[in-house]
C-alpha cells in the first residue's frame, strides 16, 4: 500500500496542517540550519581549497636549503662536551655561514631522476633594496632559471604585463611583483637599481609585472636571471641558495622531504610544514563553523520537540479514540515520528535549495579580498557531500527531537483519558 494512503500518514498530516504556523516555524528552523551549514561549510572549504591551490601552484612542494642557525654551539662545547662544566665566553664572534647549498647542481641532477619528481628549479634568494627615482622599497630578489621556474610554477599564467622570455633575452631584465611595482610606481620599460645587502648594485630594466595571488610574494618578490643574481651577490656560477621541487603527488611531500634531508644533509621543508600555522587556523575555523551550525540544528530540534509535545497534549482525546478503535502503541509512535520526519524532509529540501541559491548569489559578487591570498570573489566548494551531510544531519536532528514525544504518545492510557472526560 502506498505510504501516502496509509491511515497513520494521513493522521500525521492532519495534525501538522491543524497547526500550520507552528509547523512552518519548525520547518524554517531546519531550513535555515541546513542552509547555513551548506553556506558556511562551502565557504570555509572553498577558501581553504583556493589557498591550497594557489600555494601548491606558486610555491615549492619541497624546498631544500641550508638552514643557517642563529644560535650555535660554542667551540669549547664542541671539543669538550660535558654536562658538569660551565663555559663562559666573552664577545664571541661566530664565523659567517654561507646559505649556499653546496654541490647544488649535482643534487639537482639526482633529484631530477627521481620518478616521484615532476620538476626542479634552482633558486637564489636574498634581501635587496629596490630604487626607482626617488622611490625605494625593500624586498627579496628571486634569481631563477626562468624556463625551469615556469615549467613547474607556470609563471607566465600569472603575468599581468610583459613576457617571461624577456628575462632570458634581456641582459638586465627584472620582473616585479604586482604589489612591489605599485610601491615603486614602476611600469614595464622603466629603469631601476637593485642593491644587495653587501652594497653591490645592478642597473635593471622592468620587463614584466607578475601577480601570483599570494599577497606576501607579490608585495616583496622580484624575479631576475640567476646569473644576474650571482653577479649582484658577488658569488660564483655554482652558487644557489635553494632547490624548489615539484612532485607528481603532493601528498607524498612529507615523506620525500625527510628522505632528501637524510640523503643530502640540508633542510628539506614540505609545503604543509611551511604553512603549518595557517593550517592550524583552518582547523579552528572548521571547528567553530561546525559548532555554530550544530547549535542551529539543535535549537531547531528543540522547536520540533515543543511543537510535537503541544500536539500530543491537544490531541489526547484523539489518541484515546485511535487506541480504542484498534491502533496499537507502535502505530501511535509512527504517527508522531512521521510528523517530525515530514518537517525534517520538507525543511531539508527547502534548506538545500536555499543554501545552493545563497552560494550562487554571494559567489557572483565581485570583491577584492586580500588576506593570505588575493581573490576577486568568494569561492564555494559545492561538493555533493556537503549537501548530503547537511540533509542527513538535519533529518537525524528532527527524528531525534520527535522520538521522545512519539514514545510518550504511545504510552498514553486510553482508559485514563476517557475517564477524565
Amino acid at each position: 500500500m502506498n505510504i501516502l494512503k496509509r491511515p497513520v500518514f494521513r493522521i500525521a498530516l492532519t495534525h501538522l496542517l491543524s497547526k500550520k504556523r507552528q509547523t512552518i516555524v519548525a520547518m524554517l528552523g531546519v531550513t535555515f540550519g541546513i542552509a547555513m551549514f551548506i553556506f558556511q561549510a562551502g565557504l570555509m572549504s572553498g577558501f581553504q581549497s583556493t589557498f591550497i591551490e594557489e600555494t601548491v601552484n606558486t610555491t615549492a612542494n619541497i624546498r631544500i636549503y641550508n638552514d643557517v642557525q642563529a644560535v650555535r654551539q660554542s667551540i669549547l662545547e664542541t671539543f669538550h662536551p660535558a654536562d658538569d662544566h660551565w663555559y663562559l665566553v666573552h664577545n664571541q664572534k661566530p664565523k659567517d655561514e654561507d646559505p649556499k647549498v653546496k654541490d647544488g647542481q649535482q643534487i639537482m641532477k639526482i633529484i631530477e631522476n627521481d620518478p616521484a619528481v615532476s620538476g626542479v628549479s634552482p633558486f637564489i634568494g636574498s634581501q635587496a633594496l629596490f630604487k626607482l627615482g626617488l622611490a625605494q622599497a625593500s624586498g627579496r630578489i628571486a634569481g631563477v632559471d626562468i624556463a625551469k621556474e615556469n615549467a613547474i610554477f607556470n609563471v607566465e599564467k600569472h603575468m599581468k604585463e610583459g613576457d617571461i622570455l624577456d628575462l632570458e633575452t634581456s641582459p638586465n631584465g627584472i620582473i616585479l611583483g604586482y604589489g612591489l611595482s605599485i610601491k615603486l610606481g614602476a611600469k614595464v620599460g622603466d629603469n631601476m637599481v637593485i642593491v644587495s645587502p653587501k652594497g653591490n648594485s645592478l642597473d635593471m630594466r622592468v620587463v614584466g609585472i607578475h601577480k601570483s595571488g599570494i599577497v606576501e610574494m607579490d608585495n616583496t618578490r622580484a624575479y631576475i636571471n640567476i646569473r644576474n643574481a650571482q653577479k649582484l651577490l658577488g658569488v660564483d656560477n655554482s652558487y644557489i641558495t635553494d632547490l624548489n621541487i615539484k612532485l607528481k603527488d603532493i601528498n607524498k611531500a612529507e615523506v620525500i622531504a625527510k628522505k632528501y634531508q637524510d640523503e643530502f644533509g640540508f633542510k628539506a621543508q614540505d609545503w604543509k610544514s611551511a604553512n603549518e600555522n595557517i593550517f592550524g587556523i583552518f582547523k579552528i575555523q572548521n571547528m567553530i563553523t561546525y559548532l555554530v551550525i550544530s547549535s542551529i540544528l539543535i535549537v531547531s530540534g528543540f522547536g520540533i520537540f515543543n511543537i510535537l509535545m503541544m500536539i500530543i497534549y491537544e490531541k489526547m482525546p484523539d489518541i484515546a479514540i485511535l487506541k480504542a478503535t484498534g491502533f496499537k502503541d507502535r502505530d501511535i509512535k509512527k504517527i508522531f515520528l512521521l510528523e517530525s520526519l515530514v518537517i525534517g524532509v520538507l525543511g531539508g529540501i527547502i534548506g538545500l535549495i536555499l543554501g545552493y541559491t545563497i552560494q550562487k548569489i554571494v559567489g557572483s559578487i565581485k570583491m577584492d579580498v586580500r588576506g593570505f591570498v588575493a581573490i576577486d570573489r568568494l569561492h564555494f566548494n559545492q561538493s555533493p557531500i556537503f549537501f548530503i551531510v547537511a540533509f542527513c544531519f538535519g533529518l537525524a536532528a528532527t527524528a531525534l527531537a520527535g522520538y521522545i514525544p512519539a514514545r510518550k504518545a504511545s504510552k498514553i492510557d486510553a482508559i485514563d483519558i476517557i475517564r477524565a472526560k
